[in-house]
């Protein structure tokens, strides 16, 4: 879920290298090809996840209206408030956490290669 609406979240990059990056992670992260084109296109199959993707995107707008709405809906599909407060700190960390330029994601992943081979 968590993968969903980060793809929801960075779905506005127009980088093609960054984005075929996150694609890449999303679909190793078990995320099929419709399910991710879903989520960069801020909805999912599943409602509940759709709510939170929502929300997200709200939070991230800053559109009181959206947001109230998106609360709304997440409450009517059995989200808690507890629940909901607590997924909006984790997008809203999700929203001020800079998005991976290309070429430090593939060099994250050389280090993590070149650590998990000694």
């Amino acid at each position: 879920m968590l993968q969903q609406v980060e793809l929801a979240l960075r779905s506005d990059c127009r980088c093609a290298i960054t984005l075929d990056e996150m694609r890449s992670e999303a679909s190793a992260a078990g995320l099929t090809g419709v399910e991710i084109e879903a989520a960069l296109a801020q909805r999912s199959f599943d409602v509940r996840t759709s709510a939170l993707v929502s929300l997200a995107c709200a939070i991230k707008s800053d559109n009181a209206a959206a947001l109230k709405n998106a609360r709304q809906q997440a409450t009517a599909l059995g989200w808690s408030d507890r629940e909901i407060a607590s997924f909006a700190r984790i997008a809203k960390g999700m929203i001020d956490a800079p998005t991976l330029r290309p070429s430090a994601v593939a060099s994250n992943r050389e280090n993590r290669n070149f650590a998990a081979q000694q």
